[in-house]
C-alpha cells in the first residue's frame, strides 16, 4: 500500500448515508479494490476513498501469521471519518502522485511507513486512497505522532 498528496476530488455517490461515519478500509486482494466497512460490515467497494482524522492500524497477530504462513490475510487497516468515495468501478479518480508515498508490506514492515525513508506513520489529518497501479494513499496536513 502506498500514500501520496493530491488535490481534492468530488464524486457523485448514490449512497451517502455513511459519509461522516468512522469506517475501516482495507485493500481487498480478491476484488482488487478497497473494501469499506462500518460496524464490522462491508458497506461498499471503492476505487477512491477520502478519509479525515485517520489512523493506520496493523494487527500484530495477523502480521505474524502472514510472516509465518507466507499467505496474506486482512490485518492492516486505514481508519477514519468517511468524507468521499467513488464506488468500484470508478472512472473519475485522481492520477497517481509521486511524493509522500506511504506503503505497507507485512514481510518488511511492522507498520505503515513512508516509502522514501521507511519512517513509520500512525496518524494523519486526511488521505485520499486511490486504487490504481500502486494502491496509493494521499496524505494531507500530517499530524505529529
Amino acid at each position: 500500500m502506498k500514500i501520496l498528496i493530491t488535490e481534492t476530488q468530488d464524486h457523485d455517490n448514490s449512497e451517502d448515508k455513511f459519509k461522516g461515519e468512522r469506517v475501516m478500509v482495507y485493500y481487498n486482494l480478491h476484488k482488487h479494490t478497497f473494501s469499506v466497512s462500518y460496524k464490522s460490515k462491508v458497506i461498499l467497494h471503492a476505487d477512491y476513498v477520502k478519509l479525515k482524522d485517520v489512523e493506520f492500524r496493523v494487527r500484530k497477530a495477523g502480521k505474524e501469521r502472514v510472516r509465518r504462513e507466507m499467505v496474506k490475510n486482512v490485518h492492516a487497516f486505514v481508519i477514519g471519518d468517511l468524507v468521499d468515495y467513488c464506488q468500484s468501478p470508478c472512472k473519475n479518480i485522481p492520477k497517481e502522485p509521486t511524493d509522500n508515498v506511504i506503503t505497507y508490506n507485512p514481510y518488511k514492515y511492522d507498520s505503515f511507513v513512508y516509502k522514501s525513508n521507511k519512517n513509520p506513520i500512525y496518524k494523519t489529518k486526511e488521505i485520499d486512497m486511490i486504487n490504481l497501479k500502486n494502491k496509493l494513499f494521499v496524505i494531507k496536513k500530517i499530524k505529529k505522532h
